[in-house]
């Protein structure tokens, strides 16, 4: 065999192998989305949790914290997405999300590194995507939300607890709860006066209290439009919070480091902000309206 035969046959061996490959081969589908349906009240979640536990210290100043979040179906859905947000002290500290097809339970775990005392508060969506023969599309949907504080004090060993037994407990608390209570208040302050928004007309929810309008409705809506209003601001939020942030020049920025987003909710509750700033400090504003 020749040296041009040689060559062809090897060029068309590799192309074939190529071929083969990319037909083969189908990468992983890429969900860059998560979408709110109308709620279906047959589904529902028998289980839905976040955890942020004090694992272990690393050393005089660091220690590990482990953050799980589990959740499970009803019964098996087309799409199931968990979408999991930690923040200290204000600030968000890191996400944890996935997405499973054909199945009715999500666990997620994760350990985080950090340091000296704080405020630390999970939020999480779980969310549930169900198909049926009609062609019809429904969605499910639960929140869950855990905290803990972490003292580290040169008076006490380091220590954390959720809800303070101790009069030293109770009065670290004070301490953590205070200093973020009066930097986010004036943080959001300047936000409603950058946006030019009479703070005496709306409302103000963090996300990390968002929780407790899934027994309650927010003032305004019924319970059936907060349950809309709460999946439409995560199918917001997941796009343009969780997945990266868009700024005033067109660059996109991760998360981390961003404030918690507030929600402002306005008296006649049919349009609501989402104001936050970035981790570099601009001021971000999102919009959200309810459709009836």
């Amino acid at each position: 065999m020749n040296k041009w035969k040689l060559s062809i046959l090897l060029l068309l061996s590799s192309f074939f192998v190529g071929l083969f490959l990319v037909i083969t081969i189908k990468p992983e589908p890429l969900r860059d989305a998560l979408i709110f349906f109308p709620l279906d009240p047959n589904a529902t979640f028998d289980e839905a949790t976040s955890k942020v536990e004090f694992q272990s210290i690393e050393d005089e100043d660091e220690y590990i914290l482990d953050w799980s979040v589990t959740s499970m179906l009803n019964q098996s859905a087309y799409l199931r997405q968990d979408v999991s947000l930690l923040f200290e002290d204000g600030y968000l500290k890191d996400t944890l999300s996935t997405w499973r097809e054909d199945t009715d339970t999500i666990e997620m775990e994760k350990d985080i590194k950090s340091d000296d005392s704080g405020h630390y508060r999970v939020v999480t969506f779980h969310h549930a995507e169900l198909h049926y023969p009609n062609d019809e599309i429904r969605s499910a949907q639960k929140l869950s939300f855990d905290q803990l504080y972490v003292i580290d004090s040169p008076l006490s060993p380091l220590h954390s607890f959720r809800t303070p037994q101790t009069e030293e407990e109770k009065e670290s608390k004070r301490i953590l709860d205070y200093i973020l209570m009066q930097q986010q208040e004036y943080d959001w302050d300047a936000l409603f006066e950058y946006y030019n928004i009479p703070k005496d007309r709306y409302l103000r929810i963090p996300l990390t209290d968002l929780v407790q309008y899934e027994e309650q409705p927010i003032p305004g809506l019924t319970k059936e439009q907060t349950a809309q209003f709460l999946g439409g601001l995560w199918e917001g939020l997941y796009k343009n919070y969780v997945l990266g942030i868009t700024k005033q020049d067109g660059t996109t920025v991760s998360p981390i480091g961003s404030t918690v987003p507030v929600i402002l909710v306005p008296d006649t509750a049919d349009h609501f902000f989402v104001l936050f700033r970035t981790s570099d400090g601009e001021p971000i504003q999102l919009l959200q309206t309810i459709q009836d």
